[in-house]
């Protein structure tokens, strides 16, 4: 797994990763590594964890925005810990559309509507 993007939005920093989430333990190992050298480096605020919807990748936030080193730093840290996860891509599903009906006494192809017959 890896980070894909960087992005400031409003008061927050995101990360963005080429994953589409990443799971419990995952996140208390990013914490557990990274949450201490934020507060060596005098950042107060910690990391929260959400998904791009329109994106389907998996965001971790830094509830805050360092100075241009200081993020760097952090970026490289969450780096480093999330370089041996593995990537999770979202579920792929069928769509079933334009479907038909056969009339088993024509053996002709119908349209989606019953029939209706009346003895």
């Amino acid at each position: 797994m890896k980070i894909v993007e960087e992005r400031e939005v409003w008061i927050h920093t995101h990360f963005i990763l080429d994953s589409f989430y990443i799971t419990d333990q995952e996140r208390r190992r990013i914490s557990i590594s990274v949450e201490p050298e934020l507060i060596h480096l005098g950042i107060q605020y910690g990391l929260t964890y959400n998904i791009a919807p329109s994106k389907h990748r998996a965001i971790i936030v830094l509830e805050c925005i360092p100075f241009d080193s200081v993020k760097a730093v952090i970026k490289q840290l969450i780096s480093d810990v999330i370089e041996d996860f593995p990537v999770r891509v979202p579920e792929q599903r069928n769509v079933v559309r334009n479907i038909t009906v056969a009339d088993p006494e024509n053996s002709e192809l119908g349209s989606s509507e019953p029939s209706q017959k009346f003895s």
